[in-house]
């Protein structure tokens, strides 16, 4: 409901009037003016339907404006309207009600998780590759992605195609011995490592899904192990 919900919310919408001198008909405003409905201890909260049928309920068979809100914009009422006690999901059907402690709480909780949400993303986009040592003897499991990241081998593609020191690139998923996926690019080139392994991450960074992605380089026996009979994503012709 905070986060996805869409609602049917009665209102009177009102035309702007003309204006002629007004360049861009398109920009003109309306006024709309929300319905409030009073509680039988006479409270008044803002109406909200989750379809037609909901609002018939209320409204009957007479024509009915109606405008569609989200969770965010009942807040917005609320917090404006210092009369209003919060709004009803359905009033004459679940008749769920939140007042207007309850609606302050689930804002600043939604607010809370987008912040983290964002600290996440930016975490994930400042975050570069790091370099790890697979033991010798290390029991890994290696096999094809349980989930294909599309955007995210195009980005690196599109990018390995305007460097002539990336050959192929081969996408798996490692299994470690403690359990943990990831999904690992082998890389096929003949620059510098570091230089490329940078660059395949920084065009891979902002298409990170829920596995971490680490890179190893083609050559060495476990990377010929991981690669064996898979075609790579990309491979320069010539």
């Amino acid at each position: 409901m905070v986060e996805q919900a869409v609602f049917l919310s009665p209102a009177v919408v009102t035309p702007a009037p003309q204006q002629p001198s007004q360049a861009n008909p398109a920009q003109k405003q309306a006024t709309i003016q929300f319905q409030l409905i009073t509680t039988k201890d006479g409270r008044p909260f803002f109406p909200a339907f989750t379809d037609v049928d909901e609002l018939r309920k209320f409204a009957g068979q007479k024509p009915v404006q109606s405008v569609m809100l989200r969770f965010d914009d009942y807040v917005s009422l609320i917090q404006r309207n210092e009369k209003a006690c919060g709004f009803v999901v359905n009033p004459l059907g679940l008749s769920l009600t939140l007042d207007r402690k309850t609606v302050e709480s689930l804002a600043a909780k939604k607010k809370e998780v987008a912040q983290l949400r964002q600290q996440q993303r930016q975490q994930q986009q400042q975050a570069a590759y790091s370099q790890e040592t697979i033991e010798k003897d290390a029991q890994v499991m290696v096999g094809d992605p349980d989930e294909v990241p599309q955007a995210m081998l195009e980005a690196v593609s599109q990018m390995a195609q305007g460097r002539q020191d990336i050959r192929s690139l081969w996408l798996r998923q490692m299994i470690r011995p403690d359990g943990t996926p990831s999904l690992i690019i082998v890389v096929d080139h003949t620059g510098t490592q570091a230089e490329v392994f940078e660059a395949v991450a920084e065009a891979a960074r902002p298409h990170f899904g829920r596995l971490p992605v680490d890179m190893i380089p083609y050559g060495t026996s476990f990377a010929e192990a991981a690669t064996d009979g898979v075609e790579p994503f990309f491979r320069r012709e010539g």
